[in-house]
């Protein structure tokens, strides 16, 4: 092997790939950029890529079997060894592969600082049946016409997502690059698409001239620009006229004779209704609470004006779904007052109009809180088959199906959600934990990457997890603060880093930095104050009976203090409030799986706990490999009398990211694995690991660099002289 290496390099063989593959990734850079602004076919790049690997072996071949002489080309075996020259080549090709490292390096350079400067945001895939509908330019004398000119961009938009065959970028990631001097081949490149449409409205008393222009992208060249000057009231058939002329456009610039026609625009009776209506949505889209709750008297005015406007209802309805108290709302409603508010508008839409993508979102959150997850499911699929750019509801979707164990089909709407809103925060964060949950962590940089640029809190937070899942807990927590402490304010990350506190062992300085004035319910349910978490679940169930998260906490809180009675009550109310297959696979079915295992019933266990299996069965063998479902698989693996493969499942869980405290002291309470040996050991395991994290964390936390949003107490503090 030695003798064939040195005979590869004595005929320059090494040297030839190595100025080969040199030259050709400078080759390949130069085409790429030709391709992107020249508007080469999509099998260009392919091709380019396909011949310069072909090159690859038979550039080495030629170099191992000829060799250039100064008499010319001649093949090596009939060349003498002291006749060779292989020596004084090779230094000639070093000299190409200088050159030619030089020439990269300098085309590296000029890609980083050649102009169109903005957000450095990597690129998405790109189809040409694709568009951006840029926030348009509000050019009226008065700014606060600002939600006029951003409401008719999105109905253009909204017309345009309708067409099937069209892709359309979602509006968050096209409006993220509102008030910004970037240009339309940057912002199409971070956007994926390959045609975007921008233009300006100018709105004057009862007049309106909107001005639309759809750009090619890799050529920066316009393909169609039109000027309407109408009143008010024709306001809806101009934006019917500007998405039928895209349409056309489109279909001349692409060769294409499949994209429908977009459906008119269902626009209200009355002008001014639609004037408070595209008011109420800029403010709802603002997602806090005071600027949810300013919506509803616009949304209730358009309705007042047109009470046959079906979106308006539909608005108003999300907008008292989201004033709902819970982790992923906004306000304070109990789950009985957000009903009686919030169904009645929904259903009325959708009596206005079945085709209303939006009403049928809302309707699935509606139905979601009330347990009725199958029917939710349905409901998001109808939205985002009528409307394919409302990411929000594929978000939804995703999460819908996950609560099923359906992992794959919320995997693949969450990657089109992305792929359609790639700078939209929820969708990157929603992406980003999938990804982790998968063990993606080469995927996941690239969209940390992008997310960095969005919101560097979450980013951190993602990042964190990340660390988390790869058994470094202290890290991973480290990283969150610090993303909390550039970006202020960031309850999410907050609260993630609140849980990990709780989990490495820290519950009274998470119950400290929990970010909700709600006494820290969530943060105790985790913990193993079983007599204090009772007691603030008790009050969430008085405050708000029909809840079902409040029921389920309810009586998880009773089984940990032993009260079996009240604990299978709470249950048998919450499983009856679920639909069959929620019901299935609900955790409240361990009161009865645990009943019958002590009684050695094996007709009820099986009952109760197969459907239980099946769920994380299914969730592990489509790729998520996260601590949680190992813990359940070992529980119920050891519940079968499997106690090896429970040993495998636990070890595997506790290898992995942290557990909350609850969590990790089920089986050791209730099914006697602190008499086990080896299971006894693995917990002392994991409590040393624990400790060590603690004391990382801690020397950081109480240490000068510290951080900004989390100060330790001080007797937190001189847990690190008892080290």
């Amino acid at each position: 092997m030695g003798r064939l290496f040195e005979e590869l390099k004595r005929r320059n063989v090494i040297r030839v790939a190595i100025a080969y593959a040199v030259v050709s990734w400078i080759l390949a850079q130069v085409a790429d950029l030709a391709a992107s602004n020249l508007s080469f076919p999509s099998w260009f790049m392919p091709m380019v890529l396909v011949v310069l690997s072909l090159g690859l072996p038979i550039a080495m071949l030629l170099a191992w079997a000829f060799e250039m002489t100064p008499e010319g080309v001649k093949k090596t075996k009939d060349i003498s060894g002291e006749a060779s020259v292989t020596s004084q080549t090779g230094q000639k090709i070093n000299y190409v592969i200088g050159a030619a490292l030089v020439l990269a390096l300098g085309f590296i350079g000029w890609q980083n600082i050649s102009p169109g400067s903005g957000p450095n945001i990597s690129p998405v895939g790109t189809a040409q049946a694709s568009i951006a509908v840029l926030p348009f330019i509000n050019m009226s004398s008065d700014p606060e016409q600002e939600y006029f000119s951003d409401g008719i961009s999105e109905e253009i938009l909204n017309v345009l997502a309708k067409i099937p065959e069209l892709h359309v970028t979602s509006r968050s990631s096209a409006f993220s690059f509102k008030g910004k001097d970037i240009d339309i081949p940057t912002v199409a490149k971070a956007l994926g698409v390959a045609h975007v449409l921008e233009g300006s409205i100018r709105k004057s008393g009862l007049t309106v001239r909107i001005t639309a222009q759809l750009i090619e992208a890799s050529s920066d060249k316009h393909l169609w620009s039109q000027t309407y000057d109408r009143d008010l009231n024709d306001i809806f058939a101009v934006q019917d006229e500007i998405a039928a002329a895209i349409v056309v456009a489109l279909k001349d610039a692409l060769g294409l004779q499949s994209i429908e026609a977009p459906q008119p625009i269902k626009a209200p009776v009355n002008t001014d209704a639609y004037t408070a209506f595209l008011l109420g949505q800029h403010l709802i889209r603002l997602r806090t609470k005071a600027d949810i709750e300013a919506s509803i008297p616009h949304f209730e005015k358009a309705i007042a004006l047109d009470p046959n406007y079906a979106p308006a209802h539909a608005a108003l309805g999300l907008a008292w779904n989201l004033l709902l108290a819970s982790n992923s709302t906004y306000g304070t409603l109990t789950l009985e007052d957000m009903l009686a508010k919030a169904l009645p508008s929904v259903e009325r839409a959708l009596a206005l109009d079945p085709n209303l993508a939006d009403a049928h979102g809302v309707m699935g959150l509606i139905l979601q809180r009330q347990g009725q997850v199958e029917q939710a499911i349905t409901q998001f699929q109808e939205a985002v088959r009528l409307n394919p750019s409302l990411t929000n509801v594929r978000n939804w979707l995703s999460l819908g199906l996950r609560a099923f164990g359906r992992e794959g089909q919320a995997f693949e709407q969450i990657k089109i959600a992305y792929h359609l809103d790639p700078l939209s925060r929820l969708t990157s964060n929603n992406y980003a934990a999938q990804l982790i949950q998968r063990r993606s962590f080469e995927e996941l940089a690239t969209v940390l990457e992008r997310f960095d640029e969005l919101h560097p809190a979450r980013a951190a937070s993602s990042r964190g997890r990340a660390l988390n899942a790869q058994h470094k807990a202290a890290d991973g927590i480290i990283t969150m603060l610090r993303g909390v402490d550039a970006t202020p304010g960031s309850l999410r990350v907050e609260e993630t880093v609140a849980f990990s506190l709780m989990d490495i062992g820290l519950a009274d300085e998470a119950l400290r930095l929990w970010p909700h004035p709600d006494g820290g319910g969530p943060i105790l349910a985790g913990g193993t104050d079983y007599e204090r978490d009772l007691a603030m679940a008790q009050r969430r169930y008085q405050d708000d009976p029909n809840n079902l998260n409040a029921l389920e906490a309810l009586a998880w809180a009773y089984f940990n203090v032993g009260n079996q009675e009240q604990a299978q009550k709470m249950a048998a109310r919450h499983l009856g409030s679920l639909g069959p297959a929620a019901k299935s696979i609900a955790s409240t079915n361990l009161f009865a799986v645990l009943r019958a295992w002590a009684q050695n019933d094996q007709a009820a266990m099986q009952q109760h706990l197969a459907p239980l299996e099946a769920d994380i069965d299914a969730r592990l063998a489509a790729g998520i490999d996260i601590a949680e479902l190992h813990w359940d698989k070992a529980i119920q693996t050891f519940l079968r009398g499997q106690n090896d493969a429970a040993y495998e499942h636990a070890k595997r869980a506790l290898s992995m990211w942290m557990l909350a405290p609850a969590h990790i002291d089920f089986p050791y309470r209730h099914l006697g694995w602190n008499d086990i040996p080896r299971f006894k050991a693995l917990r002392d395991g994991y409590e040393t690991y624990l400790a060590n994290q603690r004391q990382k964390l801690l020397s950081v936390a109480c240490g000068d660099t510290g951080f900004d949003s989390w100060k330790p107490l001080p007797e937190t503090c001189a847990l690190l002289d008892q080290s």
